[in-house]
């Protein structure tokens, strides 16, 4: 089973290509205001993704642990 932060990844980009998905009809077509407003929208949001994304990212190479696979911290290895 995947952790928790691989699972809120994956969100943020299936969210992230949805949203490229709007901009690629956004560019194609006519604009109004309403379409730029939720173009920024879109872009403000893309830049929260990313930042939350790379805090996913940190906080799981902070993590000792391999899905399924748990770090021994007890013992102590002495290389002299």
């Amino acid at each position: 089973m995947a952790s928790q932060e691989s699972k809120e990844t994956l969100n943020l980009l299936k969210e992230l290509s949805v949203m490229k998905q709007l901009d690629g009809e956004y560019e194609a077509g006519p604009k109004t205001d309403s379409d730029r407003e939720a173009y920024r929208n879109r872009q403000h949001r893309h830049q929260e993704i990313v930042e939350a994304i790379k805090n996913l990212a940190s906080r799981k190479k902070g993590q000792p642990e391999e899905e399924g696979v748990a770090v021994d911290h007890t013992r102590e290895e002495n290389h002299a």
